[in-house]
């Protein structure tokens, strides 16, 4: 009987012990789990001076987390809000780049030119040099795209300078506000997964 006790307890430990490694391997994964979630809307908030729509990473980084880890602490009418905001702030930017150049008056084609020369540039800088010339590309290439297309659209050099230099001003308006609202979303996803883990 003594025996039996004495093995019952041995049992009970070495589930506990086992109980404690589980909990201690989850642990380990969610923190892991976390930090990818955090590095990936980080990464989604610094694509966005280099002229990519970097708060769409935040969104599908927020809809895989969903999927991942169930809508209890990140919740869908959250998702929606980000979505939301995501969509909104590329709006807002095309609004600040078209009235930048509009100021200067210049056509939608100039508008059009400032966005294809500006991917042009982010991706010729990037070749150069990483990040920093992938910013500085796509703030030439804005200038360029805008400038090229003006000119050739009206041959008149000053006219076209003009309008270069409202989509350029155009541009750097709109980045900065999308950045604000990448980290407006991220301070929103924060706040709810407090909320949900409280």
């Amino acid at each position: 009987m003594a025996h039996g006790v004495r093995t019952g307890g041995r049992n009970n430990r070495r589930l506990s012990g086992t109980g404690i490694i589980v909990e201690i391997l989850q642990l380990i994964g969610e923190i892991f789990g976390y930090a990818a979630f955090y590095l990936a809307i980080l990464a989604g908030v610094c694509l966005i001076p280099l002229g990519l729509p970097g708060q769409f990473l935040i969104v599908i980084a927020c809809l895989i987390f969903i999927l991942v880890a169930g809508s209890q602490t990140l919740t869908w009418w959250m998702f929606g809000i980000i979505l939301f905001l995501a969509v909104f702030a590329e709006v807002l930017e095309a609004l600040a780049g078209g009235l930048g150049a509009g100021k200067a008056k210049g056509s939608k084609w100039s508008f059009f030119g400032a966005l294809a020369g500006g991917l042009a540039g982010a991706i010729l800088g990037s070749l150069v040099f990483p990040i920093i010339g992938s910013v500085l590309g796509v703030l030439a290439g804005t200038f360029l795209g805008a400038y090229a297309v003006e000119y050739w659209r009206t041959k008149a050099t000053h006219g076209s300078i003009e309008v270069a230099k409202g989509a350029l001003a155009g541009r750097i308006l709109g980045t900065v506000i999308k950045v604000v609202i990448a980290l407006a979303m991220i301070v929103l996803i924060t706040f709810s997964l407090l909320v949900g883990t409280s």
